[in-house]
């Protein structure tokens, strides 16, 4: 459990008062604190997941339908505008912005051309982008409820089994770059990237990447909003992953001082 987990109650209960909102509106995300705060999180979730910020109440699979989506339509006839913006920041060969700091990436590289990172917007990398921008407008969430960017593993990568931040969020993969030996396991089901088609999975799952070719790999990772949330929740957790954010920050630049 995240240390600035412990103070969000507290926040989350003035924003309340501040905005005058019906507590009993936000009783999945009040009740979610609390069993994050108790360590009880995988006892409320059939797959073990234990996300930093847990929603309970919402519908779990690894996998979703993109059927589901009727907007993946949308993204994958926009792929050869994407792939080509991705390109004019560089693409594969292009300076990338290395993408796991917990050393995730045991082998090779993983590196990112971010548009968002932790609802963070990279202005000049979203500028660079319009017609991405445009393609993703429209889906609740694409840009900035969470993480945002064209995602690159170096030949040979492997990014070891982990757990997202949140099961408030739903992650989109649009395949750019894809040669085979390049494949991702969520849960139990392990599936290859094809470019121009996009895949919807929840990263509270487990999950792990390989790139076991001798290329490139590239997608267009997005997270939206899960489609179950009402907007009163999507405020609160907006609102959460704000303080979020501050507190870490907070969290750092004390550690820095110290030492």
């Amino acid at each position: 459990m995240q240390p600035w987990l412990a103070e969000s109650p507290a926040y989350l209960e003035r924003w309340i008062e501040e905005q005058e909102v019906d507590r009993a509106s936000l009783e999945r995300v009040l009740n979610g604190l609390d069993i994050v705060l108790q360590g009880k999180v995988s006892e409320h979730m059939s797959g073990g997941q234990e996300p930093n910020l847990f929603i309970p109440g919402l519908s779990e699979a690894a996998w979703w339908d993109n059927d589901l989506f009727p907007w993946l339509s949308h993204v994958e006839a926009a792929t050869e505008d994407i792939a080509a913006e991705f390109e004019s920041l560089g693409g594969l060969v292009g300076k990338r912005i290395v993408a796991n700091p917990t050393e995730l990436a045991d082998e090779g590289r993983w590196s990112a051309h971010y548009l968002y990172h932790s609802a963070k917007s990279y202005p000049r990398n979203l500028n660079a982008c319009p017609k991405t921008v445009k393609v993703l407008e429209p889906i609740p969430g694409a840009l900035g409820c969470g993480m945002t960017y064209f995602s690159v593993l170096d030949p040979g990568t492997h990014i070891a089994a982990h757990t997202g931040f949140t099961n408030a969020h739903l992650r989109c993969h649009l395949g750019l770059v894809t040669p085979q030996g390049a494949r991702i396991r969520v849960g139990d089901e392990t599936r290859e990237w094809e470019a121009g088609k996009a895949f919807v999975f929840d990263d509270s799952f487990e999950h792990e990447v390989w790139n076991d070719s001798d290329e490139g790999r590239a997608v267009l990772l997005f997270d939206i909003w899960h489609p179950e949330l009402t907007e009163i929740e999507v405020r609160a957790i907006t609102y959460l992953m704000e303080v979020s954010r501050k507190l870490i920050y907070r969290t750092f630049w004390a550690k820095e001082f110290v030492a």
